[in-house]
Protein backbone atom coordinates (compact mmCIF):
# COMPACT_ATOMS: atom_id res chain seq x y z
CA UNK A 1 0.00 0.00 0.00
CA UNK A 2 1.51 3.24 -0.40
CA UNK A 3 2.12 5.82 2.10
CA UNK A 4 2.34 10.25 1.66
CA UNK A 5 5.39 11.10 2.18
CA UNK A 6 3.89 14.18 4.41
CA UNK A 7 0.55 15.16 6.13
CA UNK A 8 0.82 18.15 3.90
CA UNK A 9 -0.73 19.30 0.81
CA UNK A 10 1.94 20.55 -1.97
CA UNK A 11 1.37 22.36 -5.45
CA UNK A 12 2.20 21.02 -8.64
CA UNK A 13 5.37 22.99 -8.50
CA UNK A 14 6.67 21.94 -5.11
CA UNK A 15 5.66 18.46 -6.63
CA UNK A 16 7.98 19.11 -9.70
CA UNK A 17 10.89 20.49 -7.65
CA UNK A 18 10.82 17.49 -5.02
CA UNK A 19 10.75 14.91 -7.92
CA UNK A 20 13.51 16.75 -10.06
CA UNK A 21 15.58 16.36 -6.42
CA UNK A 22 14.62 13.07 -5.93
CA UNK A 23 16.50 9.93 -6.53
CA UNK A 24 12.99 7.32 -6.16
CA UNK A 25 9.73 8.39 -8.10
CA UNK A 26 6.79 9.46 -6.54
CA UNK A 27 2.70 10.36 -7.86
CA UNK A 28 1.51 13.44 -7.44
CA UNK A 29 -2.42 12.82 -6.89
CA UNK A 30 -4.64 15.86 -5.58
CA UNK A 31 -1.53 17.81 -3.34
CA UNK A 32 -0.55 14.76 -1.58
CA UNK A 33 2.62 13.14 -2.88
CA UNK A 34 2.69 9.52 -2.62
CA UNK A 35 6.32 7.03 -3.62
CA UNK A 36 5.77 4.62 -6.02
CA UNK A 37 7.91 1.40 -6.29
CA UNK A 38 10.51 0.16 -8.13
CA UNK A 39 10.79 -2.85 -10.22
CA UNK A 40 13.04 -5.99 -9.05
CA UNK A 41 16.09 -6.69 -11.19
CA UNK A 42 13.47 -10.13 -12.26
CA UNK A 43 10.65 -7.94 -13.21
CA UNK A 44 13.11 -6.52 -15.32
CA UNK A 45 14.46 -9.15 -17.04
CA UNK A 46 10.55 -10.88 -17.20
CA UNK A 47 9.62 -7.18 -18.91
CA UNK A 48 12.98 -7.24 -21.00
CA UNK A 49 11.94 -10.52 -22.78
CA UNK A 50 8.57 -9.52 -23.33
CA UNK A 51 9.61 -6.63 -24.97
CA UNK A 52 11.94 -8.24 -27.35
CA UNK A 53 9.30 -10.82 -28.25
CA UNK A 54 6.44 -8.65 -28.87
CA UNK A 55 9.10 -6.03 -31.02
CA UNK A 56 9.78 -9.57 -33.26
CA UNK A 57 6.59 -10.49 -33.70
CA UNK A 58 5.15 -6.48 -34.57
CA UNK A 59 7.95 -5.92 -36.38
CA UNK A 60 5.49 -5.70 -40.20
CA UNK A 61 2.76 -4.51 -37.95
CA UNK A 62 1.70 -0.43 -37.00
CA UNK A 63 2.13 -0.56 -33.54
CA UNK A 64 4.67 -0.09 -30.73
CA UNK A 65 5.85 -1.02 -27.82
CA UNK A 66 6.26 0.96 -24.72
CA UNK A 67 7.58 0.09 -21.07
CA UNK A 68 5.78 1.14 -18.56
CA UNK A 69 8.20 1.36 -15.11
CA UNK A 70 9.73 4.75 -16.61
CA UNK A 71 10.06 7.95 -14.20
CA UNK A 72 8.49 10.84 -16.85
Amino acid sequence: MSTLIAATTYTAEEYLALEIASDSRHEYRHGAIIPMTGGTPAHNEITRMLVFLLTADLRKQPYSIFVTDQRL
